[in-house]
């Protein structure tokens, strides 16, 4: 079996994304078919909106009336109540039946079984900085999933209709984070670390399904999103679709585009689009064919379904000779072979020839994204891209970019722009990141182009089993016009005629109202600030008890070498304990084959430099190092919350460990004996197993915590 490691040094001998050869790849035993979805026919559904009244569009959610407030709410707040709960919705108009979908929304009916309640990724929240948002968090969910379960994860046999919410990039008191540990279910039931009713609702009778949720929105303009994160089942619920948006936006913002007019979230501004990924996997019609064991392990499943991964296959990953995983067992890393954009399967959106802002998120459990604009081919229906002499993609506009997932960035970038003597900054986005855009249709009127997109599944080696689209071999069902495809994203068609509208000019160099760190150049490397504390932390793989792929995060000194490398499981002792106000730098290195998205909760950080280690000789301690360190990307400067790291690299981060302001005490958590965060991958699959780490703050002795008045 080529481990990993040697896949990757094999693939960068080759120069190629797979080294093993298809007829390898083809008559290998497969465990079963990991592709099932039909082939449903692209662009014949628009895109959906998020707020705009259509009945197609993405529930805007609703706050409660402020007249009603019964006294346990903070003053001054937004509050909503938003529920939790299994629903159906139409993805696609070929599909026979509506996909039965977990997530979020408001007015849910326990009465009625799969209530018409929401639409898939409903109960997006709009946030002015400066006002804190309460929510009441119902949980709805049934005693059975739609997913099949592998209770042999960490958490899993804690109940299957548990719910934890976090408000992914959000600064908010580690009670309303959504730790792991902060789980609750409909009857009651919860995690250790579950405080929140007692510091929000002291002394009330709550409800046994609610959860108290408080975010204080001191944070600069930029795009949230919040999603499931209970122990043991984040993957499944987050796929299943327990996520939404959530958006900051500031004064800076509003003066900053106020010109364009490409301001007000969610306003009558049809300048300015949300796009939120996903690859899915649809129940096929031929299910028993292709999954002969779906239907034993998923009740009252039918085409149109959500399909997952839950065999695992050991040609297709690593497994330990002699070892037997599971019957229903968690897989290293799933993609899907269905692309959705704003919950709907392969959709269209109609432009016209003029500036927009395009504000994205990669929501994939482990696909990574490189969108592009290339021409589509009017010769098969502008529903593939047009090849040039060399059959390669015609490329389309590039793109102008603002900002991540943390905010504006210091300098506008060109992303995806024509080939120039200089290296081309491309546009990539691993699970988790967002990214803020300025798109130019000027002069385009009557053209046709496809959102693109052919990063490598995993990044960045890639396996071609992984990749639908036309042409491979290795994917045969994938046929022009139809999936599945996971290259061609969304169709844009620009309108005629010509528009006349005003011109977004932006500032050379952007202020964003959250203060840097340390201040940085675009194609220079950072240099550790003079007196700062330098922590240095690995990424591992290893083995479980199964003999299956598992992930660590982990130190530069060996708990287990032989057990875990320099990795750590996430119930080992905490390791990463930090006073509050404290700075640091982050020596985080790659020791694994694949590109991992960290993600900090709690902290935004700023990338300072990558550096080559050898990392196959690599014993503990200060690492030997290939090469002098390298920049970050210019379109990765200012603030980060998730980064990628890239293997047999080093990817040094600083960070301030500033906890928020509140009006209320937040006491200590019970499980660790401080304020308790997780950094983990975003990578679900590897987060869930077992790549992540309890991140705890805590205050000097002499400090007491800061209490908003």
């Amino acid at each position: 079996m080529i481990s990993r490691r040697n896949f990757l040094k094999l693939s960068a001998i080759a120069g190629v994304g797979l080294v093993l050869p298809f007829e390898w790849l083809a008559n290998a035993p497969r465990v079963l078919a990991f592709s099932q979805s039909d082939r449903l026919t692209k662009f014949n559904q628009a895109l959906r909106k998020i707020g705009g009244g259509g009945t197609g569009d993405i529930h805007l959610a609703v706050k409660d009336d402020p007249l009603s407030n019964p006294g346990w709410w903070q003053p001054g707040v937004d509050h909503y109540t938003i529920d939790i709960g299994q629903f159906t919705d139409k993805l696609h108009p070929d599909l026979p039946n509506e996909t039965r979908l977990w997530g979020y929304g408001q007015g849910f009916n326990e009465d009625v079984y799969n209530p018409h309640w929401t639409k898939h990724l409903s109960g997006v929240i709009a946030a002015k900085r400066g006002t804190p948002v309460q929510i009441t968090f119902r949980n709805h969910l049934p005693a059975d999933h739609i997913l099949p379960i592998d209770l042999t994860i960490m958490g899993a046999d804690e109940g299957v209709n548990r719910a934890c919410v976090h408000l992914h990039g959000g600064l908010a008191p580690w009670t309303s984070d959504g730790g792991p540990h902060a789980w609750w279910d409909p009857t009651g039931g919860h995690g250790v670390d579950f405080l929140n009713n007692q510091v929000l609702r002291p002394n009330q009778i709550v409800p046994a399904n609610e959860a108290e949720y408080y975010y204080p929105n001191d944070q600069g303009s930029r795009l949230l999103w919040y999603h499931d994160h209970t122990l043991g089942n984040t993957r499944l619920n987050a796929y299943a679709g327990v996520a939404s948006g959530y958006v900051i936006y500031d004064d800076y913002e509003l003066n900053t585009l106020a010109k364009a007019p490409i301001n007000l979230p969610f306003a009558v501004d049809e300048r300015t689009v949300y796009l939120a990924f996903q690859d899915k996997i649809f129940v096929s019609a031929d299910i028993d064919t292709k999954d002969p064991t779906w239907k034993t392990v998923v009740d009252d499943t039918q085409t149109g379904d959500l399909w997952y991964a839950h065999v695992y296959d050991p040609v297709r990953w690593d497994l330990t000779p002699g070892m037997t995983p599971p019957p229903i067992s968690a897989i290293p890393e799933f993609f899907g072979d269905t692309i959705l954009v704003n919950g709907t399967v392969y959709p269209y959106l109609e432009v016209g020839p003029r500036q927009y802002r395009f504000r994205m998120l990669n929501a994939c459990n482990a696909r990574f994204l490189n969108p592009h604009l290339v021409l589509a081919d009017s010769t098969k229906d502008n529903k593939e891209p047009a090849l040039d002499a060399n059959f390669n993609p015609i490329q389309g506009p590039e793109f102008l970019q603002i900002g991540n997932e943390g905010g504006f960035l210091p300098y506008p970038v060109v992303v995806n722009g024509p080939l120039t003597p200089q290296p081309q900054i491309q546009l990539l986005m691993a699970p988790a990141e967002r990214t803020d855009l300025i798109v130019d249709f000027r002069g385009k009127a009557g053209k046709t182009y496809l959102l693109y997109s052919d990063a490598a599944a995993p990044f960045p080696m890639g396996d071609s089993l992984n990749d639908y689209y036309p042409g491979n071999i290795a994917t045969p069902s994938a046929t022009p016009g139809k999936g599945p495809n996971t290259r061609t994203l969304l169709q844009i068609r620009v309108s005629l005629p010509e528009a006349v509208d005003p011109v977004i000019n932006l500032p050379l160099v952007l202020t964003p109202t959250d203060r840097f760190v340390v201040d940085q150049f675009p194609g220079e490397p950072t240099p550790i600030p003079a007196g700062v504390h330098v922590r240095r932390l690995t990424l591992n793989e290893s083995n479980d008890a199964f003999g299956r792929l598992i992930q660590f995060l982990g130190t530069d000194e060996p708990l287990d070498l032989a057990k875990y490398g320099f990795g750590r499981p996430y119930d080992a002792d905490p390791t990463e304990v930090i006073y509050e106000g404290t700075t640091e730098v982050w020596e985080i290195l790659n020791l694994t084959g694949d590109v991992h998205p960290i993600h900090f909760h709690l902290v935004n950080v700023q990338v300072l430099s990558r550096q080559l280690f050898d990392a196959d000789h690599y014993t503990g301690g200060a690492p030997s190092y290939f090469d002098e360190a390298y920049p970050p990307e210019q379109n990765e400067l200012g603030w980060k919350e998730t980064v990628r790291m890239n293997p047999g690299e080093v990817t040094r981060v600083i960070m301030k460990f500033d906890l928020p302001v509140t009006p209320f005490v937040v006491p200590e958590s019970p499980r660790t004996g401080g304020y308790e965060y997780v950094w983990h991958c975003h990578i679900l699959e590897h987060e869930e197993h077992d790549m992540m780490r309890p991140l705890i703050i805590k205050y000097h002795k002499n400090f007491m915590p800061l209490i908003k008045k």
